[in-house]
């Protein structure tokens, strides 16, 4: 199925109502239909990531989107057929003659439903007929490239920019269609400075300068204007190719999360210096990007150390917190508790058993021993304020050393 042959506002009317299943299941061989050109050289991307993306923009589209949302009013339009029409017959007539003249003016007949790449390349067709530099130069862009293509492309179109015969309306037409050949061929910087200088309304085809211009700037990691490049072709989403549309979704999500310094970013620069390197670029440029990745991955690393600084710092504070919080809690189980007695008789927070030696009062006999008279008044004032059971205990008590037998 050739997707360009759909309309993509009638694919985006009809799918909208269908269940997700039958709406990926048609995105799946949408994707599939086009070439390694239209999805993975334009952009870089790998195929099976393409497909997911658009798989998923797709579904998303499908369940929750409205297709007269995206109606809104565009900042840039359709170059008007009519008017295109005219320019190519009154250049016909100045230019042509004879058969030649009759068959481009057929040709400019036909254009009138076009619009777009299409109405593009029709004009590229006509324009070939009527000039002989014109049409070698699109021979050669045409044609296998050699080392020695670009350098005669680029002196055959200066050539054409500087023939004062030319019309000037054609000359962005022929810029656009050399910065195609350059991006079909990696030459992504020498394709941007093709594409900048051109008006939005300069070419009869806005879309693919949008589209070729959002291809340079992703593919040199200009986030910002190629954001804005993106968001403005999806602008008439509707409108224009479907592998437009579709890729310009896939870019806009691509390059949206990316950041300064990233590990993404980072990777990036690297193929592109890898691309660059394969077309045999090696000059100051190169050298510089390739000294900016260093200086990247130098800060990179600088950061990652930091934070391993701070987590082994955090981590030694929380072993310090732990360990103190162990050393208060055996504290405190060595501590008695008010509400549980001691085993034996000690002083509050002593660490020592409590026993101590007994005193050495000599081996005197009869120490101890009053005479009966001075008893009886010890024992009367130890025991006249204690109830009379305690009495009587502590009277035999002292009974019982007084008639204990003494040592030898």
């Amino acid at each position: 199925m050739d997707p360009n042959s759909i309309p993509s506002a009638d694919i985006h009317n009809r799918l909208a109502f269908r269940s997700s299943i039958t709406y990926t299941e048609q995105a799946v061989r949408i994707i599939s239909s086009f070439s390694y050109e239209d999805l993975g050289a334009a952009v870089g991307f790998r195929s099976n990531v393409m497909a997911i993306l658009a798989v998923g923009w797709l579904v998303s589209t499908c369940s929750g989107s409205d297709p007269l949302e995206l109606r809104k009013q565009a900042s840039w339009g359709w170059p008007e057929t009519p008017r295109v029409r005219g320019q190519l017959e009154q250049w016909i007539d100045a230019s042509a003659q004879g058969d030649i003249q009759r068959e481009a003016r057929k040709d400019a007949g036909t254009i009138g439903p076009m619009r777009g790449i299409a109405l593009h390349e029709a004009v590229m067709e006509i324009a070939a007929k009527c000039d002989p530099g014109i049409a070698k130069f699109l021979l050669t862009l045409h044609s296998e490239w050699t080392p020695e293509t670009y350098a005669s492309l680029e002196a055959q179109l200066s050539s054409l920019i500087a023939n004062g015969g030319l019309p000037a309306w054609i000359k962005p037409e022929l810029q656009l269609a050399f910065a195609r050949g350059l991006i079909h061929h990696h030459l992504i910087d020498e394709a941007i400075q093709h594409l900048q200088p051109l008006a939005i309304d300069a070419t009869t085809d806005p879309s693919s300068l949008l589209f070729h211009t959002a291809v340079c700037q992703h593919y040199l990691l200009m986030k910002q204007p190629c954001e804005e490049s993106l968001r403005k072709l999806l602008e008439r989403e509707t409108e224009i190719p479907t592998r437009y549309a579709i890729t310009a979704r896939l870019m806009l999500t691509d390059i949206e999360p990316l950041k300064e310094d990233s590990l993404d970013e980072i990777a990036r620069m690297m193929n592109d210096v890898e691309r660059r390197l394969s077309l045999g670029r090696a000059g100051k440029q190169v050298r510089d990007q390739e000294q900016a990745i260093v200086d990247k991955l130098e800060k990179m690393i600088d950061q990652l150390e930091q934070q391993q600084q701070q987590q082994q710092k955090q981590r030694q504070q929380q072993q310090q917190q732990q360990q103190q919080q162990q050393q208060k809690k055996k504290q405190q189980q060595n501590q008695p508790s008010q509400s549980q007695p001691m085993d034996q008789a000690q002083v509050a927070g002593a660490q020592g058993s409590g026993d101590v030696d007994e005193k050495d009062v000599g081996s005197k006999s009869g120490w101890g021993n009053l005479p009966p008279a001075q008893r009886q008044e010890a024992l009367q004032s130890i025991t006249k304020d204690l109830p009379s059971h305690y009495r009587e205990v502590i009277e035999a008590y002292f009974k019982r050393l007084a008639n204990a037998p003494t040592n030898p």
